[in-house]
């Protein structure tokens, strides 16, 4: 028989060496008195680092040992991630995008300007077309409200190298009383009065181009104030000029429009007043204070006359003349306004 020294068990089996409670090395129980159980006591290793006893079962082999668990594996700190560099290419991207709108931005703004600037030039120059051709209209209405198709006739044969108009909203021309009578602007217009029984002419300024009358077309719109017209009338010269001796030279294409409405042409030569068409009665030409409208189409030394947008008759310029300035003439004391004076070349 044998016994366990730490928990005292006993076995029979005497084949049995160790305890198979604790794994102690089993003593025999007939051993002699004198034997110090305690002096050959052996202390069982540290169980999480001993396996335990092999333990043989008779008639039976003894089970494999158990495995001991796998050390677990040393531990160390993972290294601190290295800093990413950033790229300055998405900088540079943003920055070229930003750009670039900027620049369509510049470029839709100054197309937006341009388009409104052009805008406001065809508005102002429609509204001085439209001004024109409203007076025009209103200068071509007969006084039963009817209105000449001929005015549209004449607005198609204008020339289109070069056009000046001259709408006298803007002073220019010599006014001031005269012994010849007296010139003023009112109202956006050139206004005349002459004496009784005499007649004043007015040249356009000398020192401007646009005046001249070298294979122009001239018209100009007229109109008498308060109906008292001469006999002698009043209209349009053309190829104005001063002789050396300060004598007046041009022709004159003149209107009366009285009860009995008439025009005549005359010819300045040496400050002498000449007729060349004696006065002619034209129904084309509006009576009182009725607006008319008066034109001279020169090419080379053929003058062609049109009243209201009617041709009436036809010179040649036997003077030579050929060029010289636009004027203004009126005779005696009734007050005309002239308006809306247009010159193409």
């Amino acid at each position: 028989m044998k016994r366990c020294p730490q928990c005292n068990r006993t076995y029979t089996d005497d084949a049995l060496s160790f305890c198979l409670d604790d794994g102690s090395p089993l003593v025999s129980t007939t051993a002699p008195s004198s034997f110090d159980p305690s002096a050959t006591v052996q202390y069982p290793q540290s169980r999480d680092t001993t396996p335990p006893p092999t333990i043989a079962y008779p008639g039976q082999s003894a089970p494999p040992p158990p495995q001991s668990p796998a050390p677990p594996p040393a531990w160390s700190p993972m290294p601190p991630p290295a800093p990413q560099k950033r790229s300055v290419w998405p900088w540079l991207l943003g920055i070229g995008a930003v750009l670039v709108f900027i620049g369509i931005g510049l470029v839709i703004l100054i197309f937006a300007i341009a388009r409104i600037t052009n805008d406001n030039n065809n508005r102002v120059a429609n509204s001085n077309t439209n001004r024109t051709a409203n007076r025009n209209a209103n200068a071509n209405r007969n006084t039963n409200g009817s209105t000449s198709t001929n005015a549209n006739e004449n607005s198609n044969t204008r020339s289109s190298l070069t056009s000046y108009t001259d709408d006298f909203s803007t002073p220019g021309w010599g006014v001031g009383p005269s012994q010849y009578g007296n010139i003023w602007y009112d109202n956006e217009e050139y206004h005349m009065r002459a004496t009784k029984g005499g007649y004043i002419v007015m040249y356009s300024p000398a020192d401007r181009k646009e005046y001249q009358t070298e294979n122009a077309t001239v018209r100009v719109g007229l109109r008498s104030i308060d109906g008292d017209v001469s006999s002698t009338g009043y209209g349009l010269l053309v190829h104005g000029l001063k002789s050396k001796e300060g004598q007046l030279e041009d022709y004159g294409f003149l209107i009366s429009n009285g009860d009995n409405p008439k025009y005549r042409i005359v010819l300045h030569k040496a400050g002498k007043e000449t007729v060349l068409v004696e006065p002619t009665e034209s129904s084309t030409i509006r009576k009182g204070t009725t607006p008319n409208q008066i034109e001279v189409r020169i090419r080379d030394l053929k003058m062609d006359f049109y009243i209201n947008g009617q041709f009436v008759t036809s010179i040649v310029d036997e003077a030579n003349y050929r060029k010289g300035r636009v004027g203004l003439y009126t005779s005696g004391p009734g007050e005309v306004a002239f308006d809306d004076l247009e010159i193409n070349h």
